[in-house]
């Protein structure tokens, strides 16, 4: 059977993926190429605003690059419409779902739009997250931030390059929350120019964006439907689980990365209760000023007025899928399984793999090694 996208051949229990299909995933995938959304969740003037915080403002007055054209893409997606009868018409019309809801979010930044976009996507913390006691983790060290992001911007283009990933490109994107992100739709690797990392993070982000997050893009472009090269429904939680296990792999997870973790799941429960204020000061009681301001601005970001309760909670999905693929993997789970593509532990990979539905793609040294090639 073949895996070549378009070719009208494959048989399986799926049948010959309809054309309708085929074409939705399509027009899905270019609202994914032609929008940066993290350009419009983040805040455009966070050094400014943190100051103002600093000075005594209830919140930082965030501002945003408005979504223009929110309504337009909205209206786009709700005539894309994919029979559900048909299962990977049903995969595609759920990930065209999650988008409008993030566009809602982005278009209308009330704390109901992000707590909708979050319930459906599974990202509030339940009690078993909240109170989840984990082992003593290694000492953290005072390991100077003095690598500047052109350096790791580099490290990054070389890494990209010697993993075949000659079409994938290196940007520096000044509107950003964390200090590098991947956008799959558009092969990008974003970097934030201000951005200072440890010695460590040269290698770290190299295992984390590259080998979890670039690489199961690539392999999922490879597939019959882009949103495995983009994220089936519910991949996000494995996504970044599997991108914190990578580093542990590899060896090269930050000390103390675990504890943080939870702060910020305790953040998220926090913040649907509270405004940014009180949860930095409750925060900074906990974690320290520096963490504290770290978490609040990416759990109250988005929101036009973080001084409601309200929360962006996808950073839940850090700690919850570490939790779930160590789990997943400790009862036999095949970390092959999870390279083809951005799919999550609960998806049928190995079913659709025996039906030729999917193809296996490359995984990365650190697992078939279990050392680390830098």
């Amino acid at each position: 059977m073949s895996c070549e996208r378009g070719d009208g051949t494959v048989l399986s229990m799926w049948g010959k993926l309809p054309d309708e299909v085929s074409e939705a995933d399509r027009q899905h995938h270019a609202v994914l190429q032609r929008v940066h959304f993290s350009r419009h969740l983040n805040p455009t003037n966070a050094e400014a605003a943190r100051r103002a915080f600093r000075k005594g403002a209830e919140a930082p007055p965030f501002s945003y690059r408005p979504l223009s054209e929110a309504d337009e893409i909205l209206a786009h997606l709700e005539r894309i419409t994919p029979s559900r009868a048909h299962p990977a018409g049903d995969l595609v019309a759920r990930c065209i779902e999650g988008t409008a809801r993030l566009v809602t979010a982005l278009r209308d930044r009330t704390p109901e739009a992000f707590l909708h976009m979050a319930e459906h996507a599974g990202w509030l913390p339940d009690e078993s997250l909240l109170s989840l006691e984990l082992p003593a983790e290694e000492e953290q060290t005072h390991e100077p931030m003095d690598v500047p992001a052109t350096r790791m911007m580099s490290r990054l283009e070389r890494s990209l390059a010697e993993r075949g990933l000659a079409d994938w490109t290196v940007l520096a994107d000044p509107v950003m929350a964390a200090r590098v992100l991947v956008d799959s739709a558009k092969r990008l690797v974003k970097v934030s120019p201000r951005a200072r990392f440890r010695q460590r993070d040269l290698t770290r982000l190299v295992v984390h964006e590259i080998d979890v997050h670039a690489t199961r893009a690539m392999n999922g472009s490879g597939q019959l439907l882009r949103c495995f090269e983009t994220g089936l429904p519910g991949a996000l939680l494995t996504e970044e689980g599997l991108a914190m296990v990578s580093e542990e792999q590899a060896g090269v997870a930050t000390p103390g990365s675990l504890a943080r973790q939870q702060h910020v799941v305790w953040a998220v429960g926090r913040s649907a209760e509270v405004g940014f204020r009180q949860l930095y000061e409750e925060l900074a009681e906990r974690a320290g000023s520096g963490l504290a301001w770290g978490i609040s601005l990416r759990v109250k970001r988005g929101l036009a007025d973080p001084a409601l309760p309200g929360v962006y909670a996808k950073d839940t999905v850090y700690l919850a899928g570490r939790m779930r693929v160590r789990e997943w993997l400790d009862a036999g789970g095949d970390i092959r399984h999870l390279y083809v593509g951005k799919v999550g532990v609960d998806d049928p990979v190995a079913e659709w793999l025996a039906e030729g539905w999917v193809r296996p793609g490359r995984v990365p040294r650190i697992w078939s090694e279990g050392d680390l090639v830098a």
